[in-house]
């Protein structure tokens, strides 16, 4: 089974047609999502590894200098592209609620009542300021020219706002003790 980066890298390949290495990396990093990294580190070893399994092919661009290579899936890599898309109903899947900044809440207790406070603003501040970013991304989805594209990201949106709801909880909670 794929990884989810593996799967959202050959679903970006399916979705956008041949492309540069860095132009994955850049719509990796461009997406409402900051959950993958997008560093070099991450995705030039993951293209060669996929290369290597035959899920991508690609081909030196002859129009560039620079010897850059051109990326495109491949029969096989679509077939585990469906599989992986198609496994999205698996109970281990659905039952994810993967959340960084919720970790840190259970442990909050190590640090003094003013840390806490001062902490969950801050991250709440942030929480704001990304949904604004998100809000903005689905503005520039046309839900007639890409459905599944304006659902992904609506997604990103209704997440983002109930994370937000779970923080000021979380802030009430905290003003609420000091």
């Amino acid at each position: 089974m794929l990884s989810e980066l593996e799967g959202l890298t050959l679903g970006l390949l399916s979705k956008h047609g041949p492309c540069t290495a860095y132009s994955i990396r850049q719509m990796l990093k461009e997406a409402p999502s900051s959950h993958w990294r997008a560093s070099a580190g991450s995705i030039y070893p993951l293209l060669a590894r996929l290369e290597k399994d035959r899920l991508i092919e690609g081909e030196d661009d002859p129009a560039d200098g620079r010897a850059r290579k051109v990326l495109k899936l491949s029969v096989a890599g679509r077939k585990k592209l469906k599989s992986w898309i198609k496994h999205g109903s698996d109970a281990d899947l659905i039952a994810q609620l993967f959340d960084p900044v919720r970790n840190r809440i259970f442990f909050m207790e190590v640090l003094g009542k003013q840390e806490q406070l001062r902490l969950a603003q801050e991250i709440l501040c942030g929480m704001e300021e990304h949904l604004h970013f998100a809000h903005q991304n689905l503005k520039d989805r046309d839900r007639d020219a890409d459905m599944f594209d304006y659902l992904g990201a609506t997604g990103a949106v209704l997440a983002c706002e109930a994370r937000i709801k779970f923080m000021k909880q979380v802030v009430k909670e905290l003003e609420r003790q000091s």
